[in-house]
């Protein structure tokens, strides 16, 4: 059974259309040792501080929209076990455009400029087409990415280098192993700054869907060396 518990929020608010900084705020939540960030943020709000700006849709973790940070990591508010002492802030390095909930415009705009989709050598003719079994659940498997973007909040590559970020890596592997497409993904890859990756793997380790950015990486460099868009690996 769930068990009562006390907890201290600190969150970072921040509307930029009045306040020249951005501040903190605490708030002492009773809540339940079994809630999740999220649950805390929406009980801050529904009784403390109706003017708390943040998102989220679907609270089972297939969204991707209520990515905050956490004491410093980046992580789904909606999967997240809450602490008893948490600083909770917005994902960087993206703009705030108020409290807790970022502009994501220039990560649309990313993924429109990597046209993610097939590029087909010849007009799609309609109706299903035959893919071996392994090969279709490993793609399903790489789209399955919540483009919640705590993956490329976390890289320390994007923090310092122009490295797109590894969310756009996945992308652009899931579509170098697609059997239709015949963009050159790994050329987009480098021109994103997929060379930057320092090869932490924190992204692995951060991301919400269990997923592997890094070795998205891991492939695209195995292709610079031994030449291929292994499609089938």
């Amino acid at each position: 059974m769930p068990t009562d518990i006390k907890l201290r929020a600190e969150i970072r608010r921040f509307d930029p259309t009045v306040d020249a900084q951005p501040r903190y705020e605490t708030y002492e939540v009773a809540g339940q040792d079994n809630w999740r960030v999220l649950d805390v943020i929406r009980s801050i709000y529904q009784h403390q501080a109706g003017d708390l700006a943040y998102q989220f849709a679907c609270r089972a973790g297939r969204c991707g929209t209520c990515g905050v940070k956490v004491n410093g990591v980046p992580v789904l508010a909606c999967q997240e076990r809450c602490k008893p002492e948490m600083r909770i802030e917005p994902l960087t390095p993206f703009p705030v455009l108020r409290d807790l909930v970022v502009d994501r415009s220039e990560v649309e705009a990313r993924y429109e400029q990597h046209a993610l989709a097939p590029q087909r050598a010849t007009a799609y003719a309609g109706g299903p087409e035959a893919i071996e079994p392994e090969l279709a659940e490993a793609l399903c498997h790489l789209n399955s990415c919540l483009a919640c973007m705590v993956c490329v909040s976390g890289c320390p590559a994007v923090a310092e280098r122009a490295f797109d970020g590894p969310a756009f890596m996945l992308k652009l592997r899931h579509m170098a192993k697609h059997p239709a497409d015949t963009g050159t993904r790994l050329a987009q890859a480098v021109d994103a700054g997929m060379l930057e990756c320092f090869g932490c793997d924190l992204c692995t380790q951060l991301c919400p869907a269990d997923l592997s950015p890094a070795q998205a990486i891991r492939e695209f460099r195995r292709d610079m060396i031994f030449g291929g868009r292994a499609k089938h690996e």
